[in-house]
This record gives C-alpha cells, sequence and structure tokens, in this order.
C-alpha cells in the first residue's frame, strides 16, 4: 500500500506532502490540483512502463499513455523551466531483498517499507537530476542508496554504505527513471560492484499495482463482438467493460453477477445482463432493465454506463491493487453517490484495495461520516479513511487534512467545503421568515384602506 505522496513544482503544487490511507479522498475546488496529485502517479507509471523504458520522464501523448500533460514547460510550477520538478513515493512491503556490494557479508534484508525519490530537470535535455531510494528493513537501520547529477552527462553515487571518509563513486547515466546504475568507477578507472539496493523489482511491483479510471467514461455501443479473449484490466476510459463482463457470462459469471447487484442496489437498474444474440456468440448486447422495461446499455440513463467502467474494475482488480478514481459520482442520483460510498468502503476491506479518489460528492463524504459514526465495522474509521480539501491560490495550491473523528464528526470544517450548506439553509430560511413579514404586513395594510 503506498503510504506517502510527495510533489516538488509539479503543476500547481510547488510542495505537496500527504500520508495516504486504504481510501484517500481529495476535494476541493477546480483547478485547486486534485486531479494532479492523480496525474503524477499516472505519469510515473505510463514512464516506467512505456514504450521507451530508458526514457527519463513521459508526460504523455501516446496512444498507450493515461495521462497528456504536455511540455515540461506545461508541468513544472510557473512554467518555469529552471525549477526541478521532484516526486517522492514511499509504500509498505514485506519482501526480501538483497544487496549487490564487496563490502556486505549478510546482504538480505526483510524490507518494511520503501522510499522512491526522484527529481527531474533540463540540462540541454530533460534528465534524472537525483534518484534515490530509502529503505526500512527488519534487521538494521534505514539504508539508502543516491545517484546525483552533478555537472552534464556526469552522475555520482553515495550511500549509507560508504565510510565517511570516501569519495563518491562515479557511475552511469540511470538507464530509466527508477534502475540505478549497478557499476562505479573508481578513480583508477576499474568497476566494481557497489553497495546498491536491488528495489526496482519492488517499484516495478508497486508501479504494476495502479490502476485509474478516469472522469469520462465510453460510452456504450448498441452490440458488442467477442474479442475471445478475457481484458487483464478495465481501461481507463472503461472501453473494456463490456469485453471483461462478456468473458465472465462465458466462465463463471462472477464479474457479472457482483457487478448486476451492485447497479440493482443502487437503484440504477432492476436488473442487467449481457446474452448472445447470434448461433456462433460472436455478437453480444448488454441490456438493462429500468421501470420494467427491457433496453440496451445505449438507450438507458447515461448514469448506468458512467459507474459501470467504476464497478467492473473494482471487482475485478487483483487484490492489493491501488485504484485511482476521478469523479465517480459523476451522472449519478444522490441516493446513489451514497451507495457508492458503502461500495468503496466493501472493497477496500474485503478485497484489500487501496482507493485513492477525486471528488466533489458531499454525498459520498456524508456517508461515510455516518460508516464511521455507526461504529458497526472496525474497518470504518478515521485510520482507514483519509480526507484533504485543495486550494489553489497566487503561490501555488494549498491542501489542509480534513479531520475526522471517531464518531464521524469533522473538527476542522474547511471555509468553502463542498459549498455551505448548513449557511445556505439558514439563509433560505431568514429569507423565508422576511417575505412571510412582508405579505403579512401588505395584507393587513391593504385590509385597512
Amino acid at each position: 500500500m503506498l503510504r506517502r505522496i510527495r510533489l516538488t513544482n509539479f503543476k500547481c503544487w510547488k510542495e505537496l506532502d500527504i500520508e495516504l490511507a486504504p481510501i484517500t479522498l481529495l476535494f476541493g475546488a477546480n483547478s485547486s490540483g486534485k486531479t494532479s496529485v492523480l496525474h503524477s502517479l499516472l505519469m510515473l507509471k505510463q514512464t516506467a512502463r512505456g514504450v521507451d523504458p530508458g526514457q527519463h520522464i513521459n508526460f504523455g501523448g501516446g496512444n498507450r499513455d493515461y495521462v497528456d500533460l504536455g511540455s515540461y514547460r506545461d508541468v513544472v510550477a510557473e512554467h518555469n523551466e529552471k525549477k526541478r520538478i521532484g516526486m517522492q513515493m514511499s509504500w509498505n512491503t514485506n519482501t526480501t531483498i538483497f544487496f549487490v556490494s564487496d563490502k556486505l557479508k549478510d546482504n538480505a534484508r526483510r524490507l518494511k517499507t520503501v522510499t522512491y525519490d526522484v527529481a527531474w530537470g533540463i540540462d540541454e535535455h530533460i534528465n534524472i537530476f537525483n534518484l534515490r531510494y530509502d529503505v526500512e528493513s527488519v534487521e538494521s537501520p534505514p539504508e539508502w542508496v543516491e545517484v546525483r547529477r552533478e555537472e552534464a552527462n556526469t552522475y555520482f553515487l553515495t550511500s549509507s554504505f560508504a565510510e565517511p571518509t570516501d569519495e563518491p563513486d562515479k557511475v552511469d547515466a540511470p538507464k530509466s527513471c527508477y534502475v540505478l546504475p549497478w557499476t562505479a568507477h573508481l578513480g583508477s578507472g576499474k568497476e566494481h560492484f557497489v553497495s546498491l539496493v536491488n528495489v526496482s523489482g519492488e517499484f516495478e511491483r508497486i508501479i504494476d499495482k495502479i490502476h485509474p479510471i478516469g472522469p469520462l467514461r465510453r460510452q456504450p455501443e448498441r452490440y458488442y463482438a467477442r474479442t475471445g479473449g478475457k481484458p487483464e484490466m478495465i481501461e481507463p476510459d472503461g472501453a473494456n467493460t463490456i469485453q471483461a463482463l462478456i468473458a465472465s457470462a462465458r466462465e463463471d459469471n462472477h464479474l457479472l453477477d457482483h457487478t448486476t447487484r451492485i447497479l440493482q442496489e443502487m437503484d440504477l437498474v432492476e436488473d442487467f445482463d449481457i446474452k448472445p444474440i447470434d448461433e456462433n456468440q460472436r455478437l453480444y448486447e448488454a441490456t438493462a432493465t429500468v421501470g420494467g422495461v427491457k433496453s440496451r446499455l445505449v438507450d438507458v440513463g447515461f448514469g448506468v454506463s458512467q459507474v459501470l467502467p467504476i464497478v467492473a474494475l473494482l471487482f475485478s482488480a487483483p487484490p492489493g491493487s491501488i485504484v485511482l478514481l476521478e469523479q465517480p459520482e459523476l451522472h449519478l442520483h444522490p441516493n446513489a453517490q451514497s451507495l457508492l460510498a458503502d461500495l468503496l468502503l466493501h472493497v477496500a476491506e474485503t478485497r484489500d484495495l487501496q482507493l485513492i479518489v477525486e471528488s466533489h460528492s458531499e454525498h459520498v463524504l456524508r456517508r461515510l461520516q455516518v460508516r464511521v459514526a455507526e461504529g458497526n465495522s472496525k474497518f470504518a474509521n478515521p485510520d482507514n479513511i483519509k480526507m484533504y480539501f485543495c486550494e489553489p491560490g497566487e503561490g501555488g495550491s494549498t491542501i489542509s487534512e480534513v479531520e475526522l473523528d471517531r464518531f464521524g464528526q469533522i473538527a476542522n470544517w474547511p471555509d468553502k467545503f463542498l459549498g455551505d450548506t448548513s449557511g445556505e439553509l439558514h439563509t433560505m430560511a431568514k429569507a423565508a421568515i422576511r417575505r412571510r413579514r412582508e405579505e403579512l404586513t401588505n395584507g393587513q395594510n391593504s385590509s385597512r384602506h
């Protein structure tokens, strides 16, 4: 599970440092930086897992990319290309890795946490200027390894294993955004193994666990041709959702059954099904029954098709996945939004999913508060639910934690947080009383005449 994210000079964030929980919600006004937090993870994933893994940073724009952020100038804070973009993330782990060193005898470590830290900048081209890993293990104190760019095409390595009198070793440039060089060059020109931690596999494991669903999901089609395969993961725009459900219908029906049940509980459909419409079972249609009428999915309310990929992903993602959701409440009525919050709690607890959610929904917030206050679930507590409020400003966005206590109360309700419902009700009541008095006064004056 991701424990913390830190950003430096990324979009509107000059500095961002937040702790994550199994469920983390990001609230705030438009252009306050909520989406940028999710996009930083997607940028890192497409850089590490892109067509060119040796590319130091990939801002996107390709067909296989998750997000298109433009250029370095578009991404760096204040569009100041002299600044460096930094990103740090920490995660829990329980794997054993090995140190490669000519100095250490006992080189096995059972890891507890890993912190990845990278900074990019422009020096003729976009390059990595700093790449560092910090690890905490069961057997030893915290240890670290760092590669720094000191001048053009010159990198030096330092580590916690080096002696205080040791000079930094000259190394080759990192081959990707996360792989450290394996050898260092001594002053004599000879090469030797250095005290590096083989954590690239740990990085790959955490980055491969990240699965996004974007704010606008693909509109449904009237008919679907069966591809014959089963999608490994629901795509960010939900384009292959029906293909995943077709595979489920042909194999075990578990995903289709779970999806149908949730749509029913949200009171979006009375029934949902996917059936072949030709003898060879190559062509399928998705249908939903609403108000007793069975129709193709494309002909029912837009909310069903928009929430469908979210539900399918939450029940198909492997346990331990990190799911990024952008505005999952779009096109859902208030009761369905509240039930969406219950769904988030359910999959986070029973399927071991970590959820990072960007939202504007007061109904999602209120339902989570209710579940914490009820105390019926050990999982629904402030340790497992973190909320943040993002605000834009002239000096960049700022973020504050919304403090939820064990009774579901918010101790530090931010100004302009999800509007001012209480204030609006108070204003409405005062306006109604004023108008009533005016009408009574005018009526009395008219009766005198």
